[in-house]
């Protein structure tokens, strides 16, 4: 019966805990009304002064949710991670799906994979704007919160990469094409599906970390 009473407290604490950070998801995305085209938003412009903190204005969502997948996926990210989570410590017998290493290992993934996806996309786009006399590559630009920041430090490597070329007297003129890791991640719903993610494994840790300490203290 206790345990039974134990689970229902926990669910109900997790039910309340997603409600909690699911609105702070849509605070920062701006607080919009309408789902549909991200209209009606009372708060799109109150993180603005935080965009260029270092660490945190690369690692907080900016984008304001104007479609309905921006809306559903946190939802999906927080109820795939928490039945994942539950099933992998159950099947494999061990707790490591509640440790401090499962959002370390989320983040690692959401970059690399991001890091693929994006690298196609705009491959392609390098590849449509080359032609017989300009080549252009990619350039990833890891260090800048911005897209402005990031086509000016591209803008002037390009500069002067057709200076060269020019001086060289070369038939092609190798080009940059920039690719703003930072900004086209904080705007993809598939971070949001991973904070919602990371959002379903919190309470799943400290269930761990208070059945570990009532195990200690029994012993």
């Amino acid at each position: 019966m206790h345990h039974e009473k134990l689970d229902k407290n926990f669910l109900i604490i997790t039910i309340i805990w997603f409600v909690v950070s699911y609105l702070i998801l849509w605070a920062i995305g701006g607080a919009c009304l309408n789902p549909v085209n991200g209209s009606a938003c009372l708060a799109q412009d109150s993180l603005l002064g935080v965009r260029n903190v270092p660490v945190i204005g690369l690692m907080i969502p900016f984008n304001t949710w104007n479609s309905l997948m921006y809306f559903i996926l946190p939802i999906v990210g927080y109820i795939f991670a928490f039945f994942i989570i539950g099933w992998w410590n159950e099947y494999f017998e061990t707790k490591e799906a509640v440790t401090l290493a499962f959002p370390i290992l989320l983040i690692i993934v959401l970059l690399f994979g991001y890091f693929i996806n994006l690298s196609f996309y705009a491959g392609e786009a390098a590849a449509l704007n080359s032609n017989g006399s300009v080549k252009y590559s990619l350039y990833f630009c890891l260090g800048e919160a911005e897209s402005a920041q990031c086509n000016e430090t591209v803008y002037k490597i390009n500069n002067e990469l057709y200076t060269q070329a020019r001086a060289k007297q070369s038939k092609i003129v190798p080009q940059n094409f920039p690719v703003a890791f930072w900004p086209e991640l904080r705007k993809s719903v598939f971070f949001l599906f991973i904070l919602g993610a990371i959002a379903a494994w919190v309470p799943l840790f400290i269930r761990s970390l208070i059945n570990k300490d009532k195990k200690s203290s029994t012993l």
